[in-house]
């Protein structure tokens, strides 16, 4: 088994899905452990200042995992003009690639503004078999 810790930045934006109300997708990327480009979508539920949040990261190159809300994540008002900020916890429930059979957890703290960019940093625990 392999213990695989790193943290990284991703940035992008998220919007409302059109029909779905209290939906938003994200879309994120950035550089990964290895210098890779990873690339993060998600869809977003929202229930007032919770919400349930699924979706993948992809490692170009590597691999995928894919991941769903532990609990409910956190988006509310922050100190700073026009942004909210929050913080979410994922379970990795499925890999792909060199993360086939990855399993752990990858914490969010993020920032989204007015505009629907978003700023995104990831802790990342998993286990490779």
């Amino acid at each position: 088994m392999k213990d695989l810790v790193f943290a990284m930045e991703l940035r992008g934006r998220a919007a409302p899905v059109q029909g779905k109300e209290g939906t938003l997708r994200a879309a994120t990327s950035g550089r990964g452990p290895a210098g890779e480009t990873v690339n993060f979508e998600s869809e977003v539920v929202l229930t007032g200042q919770n919400f349930k949040e699924s979706g993948s990261i992809e490692y170009t190159g590597r691999g995928k995992v894919r991941f769903e809300t532990v609990g409910t994540g956190h988006l509310g008002p922050s100190p700073l003009p026009q942004t909210q900020w929050g913080a979410v916890i994922w379970r990795i429930t499925q890999g792909e690639g060199e993360f086939r059979g990855a399993t752990g957890y990858i914490t969010s703290n993020f920032t989204l503004d007015a505009g629907g960019n978003v700023v995104d940093n990831h802790y990342v625990r998993m286990v490779l078999p």
